[in-house]
C-alpha cells in the first residue's frame, strides 16, 4: 500500500468517540511510517491508520483509553482506508454526552447478542440517574474488559467466555417478569431498580476473574458478593448526590438478599426477594441445561455434586 495514492472520498467524513483497541506499527511501499489503529465502540469495530508526522498523536495512549478522532474515507489502488486528520483524549463534556454504554468494546464481547439486549434496555430506562450510574460501573476502563469475557462462574452455571454478562442481564430480565406476575402495579421507577439490581448483582466478579476467564487472588481471599458495593463505589457516591433513596435501596437489596452477602438485615422489599430468586433460577436453569447436555433428557441427570431429575411427562389427548 502506498499512502500517497489514497485519495479522499470528499462527502465520506469520519469521526466519533472510540476505545483503542489495538495498535501496530507500519510502513508503506515507500517507507512512510504509519500507525494502524483499531477502535472499538458497542456498535462497531474498525481500523483506520494515522500517518506519523502528519497529525499530532497524543503520548502514551493505552490499552482501551478512549479517544475523539476525525478522518477521511480514502481509495487507493486496492481498497479504501479511514485516514485520521485529528486524534485526542476527550475533553470530560465529550464523554458525558455520549449515550449510556456507547464505549463498552463489541470486538471483545464473546456474546454480541448479549451486548446489544443489554444496550438496548439501559437505554431504555426512563430514569436517567440510573442511566448514569450504570455508565459509572460499567464503562470502567480497568473493569469493563473483565465484565465483557468473563465467565459467571469456573466449574457450573454460565462457565464460558461472556457468560457473566449473559447471567447478569437474564437475572435482570427475570427480576422485570418476577414483578409483572406478583405485583404488577410497582411503580416503573421501582421496576427499574429491580432491574439495576439484577443486572450489577455479580459485578464484584470482575475482581474475582481476570479478562482471560482465570480465577484472581481475589477469588481466594474474598466472596465476590462483598466485593459489589465496592466494584459500584463510584457509582453509588453518584446516586447519594441525585438520588439517595435509590443508592440505599441498591445497598441494601445486595447486602441482605443476595447469596453470600449477608450481613444480618432481613429483606425490607420484595425486590430484594426477587432478585436472590432470579439469580437462583438463572444459575439452576443454566445447570441442569449442561446436565442433560450429553444425554437423554429424562430421570436424573448430574452436575458436579448437583443432582437433576426430569420425569418422563406423555402427552395425552
Amino acid at each position: 500500500m502506498k499512502l500517497n495514492d489514497l485519495r479522499p472520498l470528499m462527502q465520506e467524513t469520519f469521526k466519533g468517540t472510540y476505545r483503542l483497541t489495538g495498535r501496530v506499527a507500519c510502513f508503506d511501499d515507500e517507507g512512510i511510517p504509519y500507525l494502524k489503529l483499531r477502535l472499538s465502540s458497542c456498535s462497531s469495530d474498525l481500523v483506520v491508520l494515522a500517518v506519523i508526522g502528519s497529525i499530532v498523536i497524543p503520548e502514551h495512549l493505552g490499552h482501551m483509553e478512549l479517544v475523539v478522532v476525525k478522518g477521511q474515507v480514502c481509495v487507493g489502488a486496492e481498497d479504501s482506508e479511514i485516514l485520521l486528520t485529528e486524534i485526542r483524549r476527550p475533553l470530560q463534556t465529550d464523554v458525558a454526552g455520549l449515550p449510556a454504554l456507547q464505549t463498552l468494546p463489541r470486538t471483545f464481547c464473546p456474546k454480541p447478542e448479549a451486548l446489544d439486549q443489554l444496550i438496548m434496555a439501559v437505554r431504555s430506562l426512563t430514569s436517567l440517574p440510573l442511566q448514569q450510574f450504570i455508565k459509572r460501573v460499567l464503562e470502567r476502563r480497568d473493569r469493563l474488559e473483565v465484565f465483557l469475557k468473563a465467565p459467571a462462574s469456573k466449574n457450573y452455571h454460565h462457565n464460558e467466555p461472556g457468560g457473566l454478562i449473559a447471567h447478569s442481564l437474564e437475572v435482570a430480565q427475570n427480576v422485570l417478569a418476577m414483578i409483572q406476575v406478583n405485583e404488577p402495579e410497582m411503580p416503573r421507577e421501582l421496576r427499574e431498580l429491580g432491574f439495576v439490581a439484577g443486572l450489577l448483582h455479580d459485578i464484584g466478579k470482575t475482581y474475582t476473574y481476570d479478562m482471560h476467564g482465570k480465577p484472581t487472588a481475589a477469588a481466594k481471599l474474598c466472596d465476590h458478593a462483598d466485593l459489589t458495593l465496592e466494584a459500584c463505589a463510584c457509582g453509588l457516591a453518584y446516586l447519594d448526590k441525585v438520588d439517595p433513596d435509590s443508592a440505599l435501596a441498591l445497598r441494601h437489596i445486595w447486602t441482605c438478599a443476595s447469596p453470600g452477602a449477608r450481613y444480618g438485615a432481613a429483606p425490607a422489599m420484595t425486590v430484594a426477594r426477587y432478585v436472590r430468586d432470579a439469580d437462583a433460577q438463572s444459575a439452576m436453569a443454566d445447570n441442569q441445561r449442561k446436565a442433560y447436555r450429553k444425554r437423554h433428557p429424562v430421570g436424573f441427570g448430574r452436575l458436579g455434586n448437583n443432582v437433576y431429575w426430569k420425569p418422563s411427562v406423555t402427552a395425552h389427548g
